[in-house]
């Protein structure tokens, strides 16, 4: 089996995926190392790769009227980018770059369309898909709300998605001028929420990832 087998075998896309189509995957994808700020692909590419995340984190982010790149959201390891633009044949939609130092695999479109055609490999990408809408939801609504904490807990809720099946799990937030921007509010707000969240004992922050300590209150907060 190809080298890169055992690494794309572990992706949301292609975990329950059969042997074969692993295989196929992996011999014709690259595997690229991307420091933090580097850009992948920028919005409008119309050749953009089908990019799985191998390790790291990468911000997805698009341009306003006036030319000022917004976040919308982030990609976490194990899942990728750009497989919508791919299957409806358009240019990508928005810019994606590495949040963090990251690994990449990187498939062009005529093969990517191949795999997103298989059908392990479509219903894997349904459930992501479904799990991608529910985040984004909640990050529209977190928005609209009035109160600064309020936001920033959603945009924390939103970005932690399913991934926290309890509590005192350790997730990896997107930093906070990404978090800042996400939820319409200065750097030094989203400081001063996490920093409450910790006293409160709701979270506890280990390096650049925190502890859900308490999900229940977390989501009261966001809800407000």
């Amino acid at each position: 089996m190809n080298a890169n087998y055992e690494v794309l075998k572990h992706q949301i896309l292609l975990c329950n995926a059969r042997d074969e189509v692993v295989d196929l995957a992996a011999k014709f994808t690259k595997v690229a190392s991307v420091k933090e700020g580097e850009y992948i692909c920028f919005q409008g590419d119309a050749q953009a790769p089908l990019v799985f995340l191998l390790e790291g984190q990468l911000r997805v982010s698009t341009y306003s009227e006036d030319g000022i790149e917004i976040p919308v959201s982030v990609v976490h390891c194990r899942e990728c980018a750009g497989e919508i633009s791919i299957l409806n044949r358009v240019p990508v939609w928005a810019n994606l770059a590495a949040a963090k130092d990251s690994v990449v695999g990187l498939l062009d479109r005529a093969h990517a369309r191949q795999l997103l055609n298989d059908p392990d490999v479509a219903r894997a990408l349904n459930s992501l898909m479904a799990r991608r809408y529910m985040g984004l939801a909640a990050s529209r609504s977190a928005r609209s709300q009035s109160r600064a904490g309020a936001r920033v807990s959603a945009v924390i809720e939103a970005t932690i998605g399913e991934r926290v099946s309890g509590d005192l799990s350790l997730v990896e937030l997107p930093n906070q001028s990404t978090i800042a921007a996400m939820a319409k509010v200065s750097r030094e707000t989203v400081s001063r929420v996490i920093s409450s969240l910790e006293k409160r004992g709701i979270v506890k922050r280990e390096g650049r990832a925190i502890r859900i300590r308490d999900r229940a209150a977390l989501h009261l907060l966001a809800s407000a």
